[in-house]
């Protein structure tokens, strides 16, 4: 269980360094909005992911 607690974090991590000033450098530099952007959808793809083998494992522990 701990592993999935450590990809949750690492996940909310990157979360937060995509979003870290993104007002300011977005004005200037496209390219980072892009990436942050790009790094955001990731970031919901892996949470999505993390979700579904949570269910999985919680309804492996519980049925058998």
């Amino acid at each position: 269980m701990r592993k999935w607690l450590f990809l949750l974090l690492i996940i909310a991590v990157l979360y937060a360094v995509s979003k870290l000033g993104v007002k300011e450098q977005g004005k200037r530099y496209p390219i980072f909005k892009r990436i942050s952007e790009t790094i955001t959808i990731m970031v919901w793809a892996l949470l999505v992911a993390y979700i579904l083998s949570f269910l999985y494992w919680l309804y492996t522990i519980i049925f058998k």
